[in-house]
């Protein structure tokens, strides 16, 4: 990269500084803080306190190459904001289908845009759905329409989006154990409107994977599996145009992870996951066309930044050198990203207005193709309108007024950006090799590994927290007495009742001899799934799932049948 004499030049210049440098921590003795004398990223890395030539000197410029060129570091595409912004995805999701409906058409009505200019619908299911019940079940009760929409049927669906063209939107489908019951009602639901499968455009998260670090129930992990590769045959035969895997990095980096343990983990999956498609009948490309990455925008601006460019070019080279993927498409990450919900405070909300800001700077600067900044009471509540827009406003005025979206990868080329990503990419690619001896990611899932990694650097993150070696503005240190915030949005508490007597009305109503045989074909193949291993998996699953929910089968109905059938165990257990 640099000639003998420029390295030495380069030696000579940092030889120097660091001599005027120690001159200056010197005087201040004990009281020079740690980043003065042992600087480290939050992810521990050692770093240094300047970076000059000779430290990029040994980095292979194949490696950084150019944007949209592999390894991709430097982002998918030649272009990356100049002819098209990053699409605006705000999370949307809470009580009733209509009261979700209504937050959708204000946001719209707000700018929010998706890709090529497209409506563009990113969808949480609330906790009820999540764990795979119905509202009236007696464990649902206060949980309907929390932290999400309460959708529960192809009813539901259609009332969700009604008057809307389902050909001429793309819908991310925020799930967690739910996916089969979700992706077949909102498939039901098309075809009840003339359409077919292979027409619908979105994202089904398929996060079997993420019980390893997050709560909430699941299957067992090689059931989960199962039904992730089921989805992506099904998809890659039927659907051309649906993402059917969300790599939740996201959760990982929430749930105390490192910046370096989240790019990992989701290699790590992504082999694992990869390599079931292929034993299911799948080539490489088939099944990497479609997938796609939730990152995590957390406060370690530069190491964040780092992380992303980083996981371009471990994913990449691996999917090629390993799999044999031939399409660039197949090597590319594509990446939602999320700003770090877990560094919201509830203390000076108001605050993290600032933090999203600089998060979202952050996932601009590394060249993410979709983007969902946390509102401000986040940490509080459901956001209110008024919050959800001012979050829509970040994106637009980095967008809009920075002009930092007139080139590409503007960072590049900097002595400690091109540094810290080389050493994030080792330092991941090392905790794979880690998880590969164990026999890869879903053996580190069962054998409860992956958790109790992310669980002690959740601790150590406590701990600096707590010792105020980690400074949160407002919690620990510049405390104030400011009251909690009045007006806090609340999902109105008639809304559980009106669900229960929906899907009670709907199970009534029902054409029920045409249920009865569905549910059965459905219960049916899922006993025959639970036997089957990757290379007899046919998408006859989501076939079967589909006539169900075509049948008004509810998600409570649909996710007894299949935890029944491939058993259902608390995290803990594995």
């Amino acid at each position: 990269m640099f000639d003998e004499s420029t390295i030495a030049e380069s030696e000579k210049l940092a030889e120097s500084w660091t001599a005027a440098y120690a001159a200056m921590v010197e005087k201040f003795g004990d009281q020079a803080p740690a980043r003065a004398t042992q600087p480290t990223t939050h992810s521990g890395l050692p770093i240094k306190s300047a970076y000059f030539p000779h430290d990029v000197a040994h980095l292979d410029l194949d490696k950084t190459g150019a944007p949209g060129q592999y390894p991709f570091t430097r982002g998918n595409l030649p272009a990356q904001y100049q002819l098209m912004h990053w699409a605006n995805q705000p999370v949307i999701g809470y009580g009733l289908p209509e009261d979700t409906r209504s937050r959708m058409d204000a946001l719209a009505e707000q700018g929010m845009i998706g890709y090529f200019g497209q409506k563009f619908y990113n969808l949480v299911y609330d906790l009820v759905s999540h764990e795979g019940l119905d509202p009236d079940h007696p464990a649902a009760r206060g949980r309907m329409g929390q932290c999400g929409m309460g959708v529960y049927s192809k009813q539901d669906m259609d009332t969700l989006f009604e008057g809307m063209d389902l050909e001429q939107m793309n819908v991310v489908h925020i799930t967690y154990y739910q996916v089969v019951p979700a992706l077949a009602q909102y498939i039901a639901l098309a075809e009840d409107r003339g359409l077919t499968a292979d027409q619908l455009r979105g994202n089904s998260m398929n996060w079997y994977h993420q019980s390893a670090y997050v709560g909430m129930s699941a299957f067992p992990p090689g059931q989960g599996h199962k039904l992730a590769v089921e989805l992506v045959n099904y998809c890659a035969k039927n659907m051309p145009r649906w993402n059917t895997t969300n790599f939740f990095g996201y959760g990982a980096e929430e749930a105390g992870g490192t910046a370096v343990e989240e790019i990992g983990l989701m290699l790590a999956y992504g082999i694992d996951l990869v390599r079931a498609c292929i034993e299911s009948g799948l080539t490489a490309d088939q099944a990497l066309m479609r997938f796609g990455f939730q990152i995590a925008q957390a406060n370690d601006f530069f190491e964040e930044v780092c992380k992303v460019r980083a996981l371009r070019r471990i994913w990449a080279t691996t999917m090629k050198e390993m799999f044999g993927a031939t399409d660039p498409r197949s090597m590319h990450v594509r990446i939602h990203t999320h700003t770090a919900g877990a560094l919201l405070t509830a203390q000076q909300p108001l605050v993290n207005l600032i933090r999203t800001s600089l998060h979202a700077f952050g996932a601009a600067l590394s060249g993410v193709q979709a983007m969902e900044v946390s509102a401000y009471d986040e940490a509080l509540t459901i956001p209110t309108e008024e919050a959800a827009t001012l979050a829509l406003r970040v994106q637009q005025v980095i967008q809009e007024e920075t002009n930092i979206t007139s080139v590409s990868d503007p960072l590049a080329g900097s002595y400690y950006v091109e540094s810290l990503t080389d050493q994030i990419a080792n330092a991941a690619l090392e905790l794979v090799d880690e998880i590969e001896a164990q026999g890869g990611y879903i053996a580190a899932q069962e054998s409860g590994w992956i958790r109790r990694r992310i669980e002690a650097s959740a601790e150590r993150w406590r701990e600096l927290v707590d010792s105020g070696e980690r400074v949160v503005v407002g919690t620990n240190k510049y405390v104030t007495d400011e009251p909690p915030p009045a007006n806090l949005f609340k999902v109105d508490p008639e809304a559980e009742q009106i669900a229960i007597e929906r899907i009670q009305e709907l199970r009534a109503n029902r054409d029920n001899p045409s249920w009865e045989q569905a549910m059965a074909g459905f219960e049916d193949a899922a006993k025959d799934f639970a036997t089957k291993t990757y290379p007899d998996l046919d998408g006859s699953l989501i076939e079967a799932a589909i006539k169900a929910a075509s049948a008004d089968a509810t998600t409570g109905e649909m996710m007894g049948v299949l935890k029944t059938a491939l058993g259902w165990r608390a995290p803990h257990e594995f």
